[in-house]
């Protein structure tokens, strides 16, 4: 079973899916705690809150919802349609790069990341994500000290866009709308027969309806929340009667006018960026919390000339045998699951269609461990050569010791007869060790350099990555000795990660102590040592010990 995590409104929805062949059945569906992120706030501030306490409280309610599949804050991510000219990954992968770098520039990072869909006319398109990396990482880090450890961090539109292939109407061949009304942000997408054609997010949602309401009834937001979703009626037909009065009704009337503008206009900037001015959506679909404001959907209806309908998610889900938690919860907030399980079937499916942001730390770690894979496959790669040239040339050193040892041995008068064949076989023994030797040196330095790596692979501090191993031959004789053999050595460039246990200062002398205690390392020379905001870079150049003892083949 998979979960996705919608922490983007006022109330944070958890839901569990499992998959059975080509469909899903709902195992959980929570109502947690809200959680909100500020970007001008320490991440340290959050430790304790009620979010964490409760999602960690989980566990002994039976939920092991470990790393689940989060929604990223929809007012942090920027969409662009991009038409692309192939399918192919790689080209794609530049396309997306350079969206990223033109959004984000000389200075500021930007994470990238896309879904396919296609333009009005069917031709291939794609629809880049993009989010600034400090914001991704900020909001990662402050949930991980709430106590939520998070799994792929994922956009709204595109965890929409999985709602809708899950539970939508996917063979009607009409442009659809989807618009998502979180809290503070709104997801939208266009959509027909299964294909996303253009998506959106809106920085407009429930709670611009409760701040035009303070006026009107001040108080505490959490009471004009519930005088919004209980007491107001926003449908035309009725404003008169409402008992909240005209004033209630009126403010969040004019509230619903700006969001119906934004969300219609994605229309327009679809028309623009494909190209297409016949493109128009045939029918609007709302979901999420402001899905469920009274007479929102009839006002909609009266005001844009569309059919709209409230988005029921679980439509193709079984729900059969739920327990009563989930059974009250998808009774009460069933548009609002729309993201969270998005989110959940992502989860599920690894092969689906998604943009996935990743914080530092998990780059980090992925990347480190591509590196350590193509040494580790380097060092297999150098002992499947070294080891039968190493067999055979001790077979043959030990094959020429065998014989001479027989021949010397018995009665005097045999050493006699043979003592013309002696010198042979003692010629033979050293032509074997002579090729033993070339043999062997030709391969000293990939063999020790191999197990000097080896050694530090288990060694390594938890803050010490690998960036560059480079063997080389250190031919520089300052000196200008005659007696002077060049230096095999090893130049190896670290990355040292800041980290509050561990000063990077220390980690680099206790890094060069490693070093110079490996088997085969003779000395260790530091070098130049380059301070970054997120650790320091150091390069070590080790000086290997090629000498071999014929005895023991070391």
């Amino acid at each position: 079973m998979a979960y996705g995590f919608d922490i983007e409104s006022n109330l944070s929805i958890l839901v569990g899916v499992a998959r059975k062949g080509g469909s899903y059945k709902l195992k959980k569906a929570l109502v947690l705690p809200g959680f909100k992120a500020d970007p001008d706030q320490k991440p340290e501030i959050y430790s304790g809150q009620s979010l964490g306490t409760t999602f960690g409280a989980l566990k002994n309610m039976g939920v092991k919802a470990g790393y689940p599949a989060t929604l990223v804050p929809g007012r942090d991510v920027y969409y662009r349609f991009v038409a692309v000219m192939s399918a192919n990954p790689k080209v794609v992968e530049q396309q997306v790069r350079m969206e990223a770098d033109e959004i984000g520039g000389e200075d500021a990072k930007v994470l990238a990341d896309y879904v396919s869909g296609a333009d009005f006319d069917y031709a291939p398109a794609i629809h880049v994500a993009l989010a600034r990396e400090e914001l991704i990482d900020h909001y990662a880090n402050c949930l991980k000290h709430a106590g939520i450890e998070t799994g792929p961090l994922i956009p709204g539109c595109a965890a929409l866009y999985q709602a809708y292939l899950v539970s939508g109407d996917l063979e009607t061949e009409h442009v659809q709308m989807y618009a998502n009304i979180g809290d503070d942000t709104t997801d939208v997408i266009l959509v027909r027969e299964g294909t996303l054609l253009y998506c959106r997010s809106i920085n407009i949602g429930v709670n611009d309806f409760i701040t035009r309401l303070v006026p009107e009834y001040g108080g505490d937001r959490d009471a004009i929340r519930q005088v919004l979703f209980q007491q107001i009626d926003l449908r035309p037909s009725v404003a008169a009667d409402n008992l909240s009065g005209d004033r209630g009704v009126e403010a969040g009337q004019e509230v619903a006018s700006r969001v119906f503008q934004q969300i219609t206009s994605t229309i327009m900037l679809a028309k623009g960026a494909q190209k297409a001015p016949k493109l128009d959506a045939r029918k609007i679909i709302l979901s999420g919390p402001g899905a469920a404001i009274p007479g929102l959907r009839e006002l909609m209806m009266n005001r844009v000339r569309k059919t709209v309908e409230v988005f029921d998610p679980l439509r193709n889900i079984d729900t059969e045998g739920v327990d009563d938690k989930t059974l009250e919860t998808i009774q009460s907030y069933r548009p609002a699951l729309a993201l969270g399980l998005g989110l959940a079937v992502l989860a599920t499916d690894t092969k689906a269609e998604r943009a996935t942001f990743e914080p530092a730390s998990v780059r980090r770690r992925r990347e480190f461990l591509h590196k350590s894979l193509f040494l580790y496959l380097a060092c297999a790669a150098v002992i499947a050569v070294v080891l039968p040239l190493y067999f055979l040339s001790r077979q043959s050193v030990d094959a020429a010791a065998e014989q001479l040892q027989q021949r010397q041995q018995g009665p005097i008068g045999r050493y006699v007869d043979t003592s013309g064949k002696v010198p042979m076989r003692e010629a033979a023994k050293e032509r074997a060790e002579k090729r033993f030797d070339a043999g062997a040196r030709a391969l000293m330095p990939g063999r020790v350099s191999t197990d000097v790596l080896m050694q530090f692979a288990a060694r390594r501090p938890d803050t010490v990555r690998i960036r560059k191993v480079e063997l080389k031959t250190d031919t520089n004789n300052p000196t200008g000795s005659k007696d002077f053999k060049p230096k095999t050595v090893l130049v190896m460039e670290f990355f040292i990660e800041k980290s509050p246990s561990a000063d990077p200062i220390s980690v680099n002398k206790q890094l060069r102590d490693i070093l110079g205690k490996l088997t085969g390392v003779v000395a260790v020379t530091p070098g130049e040592s380059k301070e970054t905001a997120e650790g320091i870079d150091v390069e070590h150049t080790v000086e290997l010990n090629l000498h071999l003892d014929r005895e023991t083949g070391e």
